[in-house]
């Protein structure tokens, strides 16, 4: 089961925990990143799409969860990436996924994957339901 990595996510929380953290370092930037742009802050998903019908914000997330999870082969990162961008934009609106950056500003030295569960489950749910 290596082959396709099932084996390995099934008992694996720590790398789901690893990821997690991993995505956690990259996601104010992405916010913030897309914030700065010259047109102005997004305020929706499909703000400021491209010719490929992405959004920034979704452009944004891709591209810093790849790197984020550079360790993992460039398939199965981009699916996983894909997974997790899915998932929260199927739970949440565009302001709870903001407000999700905010907390993370506030908390930065000290956000742990119990302070997201508390506060941000769906977050932590989309990324254990991804697993890498």
């Amino acid at each position: 089961m290596t082959g396709t990595g099932v084996g390995r996510r099934a008992g694996s929380l720590g790398a789901v925990v690893n990821r997690l953290r991993c995505l956690l370092a990259v996601f104010a930037v992405v916010v913030l990143a897309s914030g700065c742009m010259s047109s102005g802050e997004p305020v929706s998903w499909e703000d400021q799409t491209d010719e490929t019908g992405e959004g920034l914000v979704e452009r944004e997330f891709t591209a810093a969860c790849l790197a984020a999870n550079d360790d993992l082969p460039t398939v199965r990162a981009k699916d996983f990436c894909g997974c997790v961008l899915g998932r929260v934009q199927a739970a949440v609106t565009f302001e709870e996924f903001k407000g999700l950056d905010d907390f993370i500003d506030k908390h930065r030295d000290d956000v742990t994957v119990a302070m997201l569960g508390e506060h941000y489950g769906w977050f932590v749910e989309a990324t254990e339901a991804c697993g890498a």
